[in-house]
């Protein structure tokens, strides 16, 4: 299992009494600030590729 996935699985809980859902992607977890954090970082990561390729075909053509 990849390290992000496990990290995913890590931040998602089953239903319970303590679990929070997240308001972004509707996940289950045990510790809401803790998978606030990673989605702010997944979401970052995301921007910051997608940058760079654009940034990549727009200087290869």
């Amino acid at each position: 299992m990849s390290p992000r996935k496990r990290s995913a699985m890590e931040h998602t809980a089953q239903p319970g009494p303590a679990s929070s859902e997240c308001p972004d992607c509707h996940a289950l977890t045990a510790d809401l600030e803790a998978h606030k954090h990673w989605h702010s970082r997944l979401v970052h990561d995301i921007a910051t590729a997608v940058d760079k390729d654009i940034n990549r075909r727009t200087h290869s053509s």
